[in-house]
């Protein structure tokens, strides 16, 4: 019965008409990289392998860089017709030319503009408008830059609710669920096997000058760390065990999957171009539910003294998730219903509206074939769990049974 009631609530919300508030990748970042390849005149530089990707706006930035990271190109690639932008950035120690002023606008085809030296250590640049020289090799202009869409007071005041989770998780810790101890260790476990394909998403971690596995080795490096924090918070403030809340489980998923679906977050686009998708989704989602968890923890704990006052609490962040969360409208929404159940239950509340929340955000998104065909995948994949977990349940245990005969 919940196998049946996810699906059908995954397929309702599938089709439930939403606002575009974000742009849709027609093509994956791989596909991108080719016509980057085939469209930007040859540079007579060796570009190297592709390091890393963003969407940044109606496109793809992506960057190559050779094994000795004395150069970077990146290139934009727009969805549509429009023509790729691209740059190369040296090292600024790399030896050149130094062109006279007259030289550089005469290369680059001025007309009335002004170049603007930039002395380096070998070689002298110039920038021409929006054009640049490296010595006397054309590098292109500047490419459209990602506008960040923070939110400091609704980040903040789910980070608070994160400390007021650990605080109560340590005065109140209750019965802990070892499953979730296991579940989360073995998640960090498999999430720190794919950092070497996790790197590509953090495009702004390569520079020119430095080795590309340098780049990789300080992302790997930052990420463990992390990794190796969420462990021990797992350890030290264990979620709490409980039944499972089957009943609500498919209603958080489809809530998940329509709030991805009205406020998709950017950088989740960037994931749908690894190999290992699936399992960086189900990683994520698992961590991203036992956070929320967390966080409902506090707010639960903050409110408890009057039942008016969780209940005026638990609009007010609805609220405010709805108007200000913007790209966080799921994660607020997974700490919220984390929060409006018994405290066994939210581990698997953040869960399960997490989980919806990844799968509508990459089915919003990325809109290529793959893409689209895998969210839906990790879609009915957590519509499947949600049963295997109820048909788990609701199977008699024969020790109670064999207690129960006269």
């Amino acid at each position: 019965m919940a196998g049946a009631a996810s699906a059908v609530l995954a397929g309702v919300v599938l089709y439930v008409p939403v606002p575009a508030t974000a742009s849709r990748a027609l093509e994956s970042p791989e596909r991108a990289a080719e016509r980057a390849e085939r469209e930007v005149p040859s540079l007579g530089l060796v570009w190297g392998k592709v390091r890393g990707w963003e969407r940044v706006g109606d496109g793809w930035t992506v960057l190559w860089q050779p094994a000795h990271g004395m150069w970077l190109i990146s290139a934009w690639v727009p969805d549509g017709a429009a023509p790729v932008a691209w740059r190369v950035d040296a090292a600024s120690w790399l030896p050149g030319v130094r062109l006279p002023r007259r030289a550089a606008e005469a290369l680059l085809g001025s007309g009335e503009v002004v170049a603007q030296a930039r002395e380096r250590l070998g070689r002298r640049d110039w920038l021409v408008g929006e054009r640049r020289l490296l010595g006397a090799l054309p590098a292109g202009g500047d490419l459209p830059s990602r506008h960040t869409s923070r939110r400091p007071l609704l980040e903040a005041v789910l980070a608070g609710l994160l400390l007021a989770g650990a605080v109560s998780r340590h005065l109140v810790p209750g019965v802990s669920g070892r499953g979730w101890r296991r579940a989360v260790g073995m998640t960090v476990l498999l999430l720190a096997l794919t950092l070497p394909q996790l790197s590509a998403l953090a495009p702004g971690s390569f520079e020119a000058g430095a080795r590309p596995w340098v780049a990789e080795l300080s992302f790997g490096t930052a990420a463990v760390l992390l990794l190796g924090a969420l462990v021990f918070a797992s350890q030290r403030f264990p979620a709490p065990g409980g039944t499972v809340p089957l009943g609500w489980l498919p209603v958080a998923l489809a809530a998940g999957f329509l709030a991805g679906r009205i406020e998709p977050s950017g950088w989740l686009a960037g994931t749908a171009g690894l190999s290992l998708r699936l399992g960086v989704w189900a990683c994520l989602a698992v961590l991203g539910g036992w956070l929320a968890a967390f966080a409902g923890d506090g707010f639960r704990e903050m409110v408890r003294t009057a039942a008016w006052l969780r209940y005026v609490g638990l609009c007010a962040l609805l609220a405010a998730g709805v108007l200000l969360g913007g790209p966080w409208l799921g994660v607020t929404l997974a700490v919220a219903a984390a929060a409006a159940v018994e405290r066994g239950w939210g581990t698997w509340m953040g869960v399960a509206v997490v989980w919806g929340w990844i799968a509508g955000s990459v089915w919003t998104l990325a809109r290529w074939e793959a893409a689209v065909r895998d969210s839906l995948a990790f879609l009915l994949l957590g519509c499947v769990l949600v049963a295997i977990t109820y048909l788990v349940k609701a199977r008699p245990d024969p020790a109670s049974e064999a207690a129960d005969r006269p």
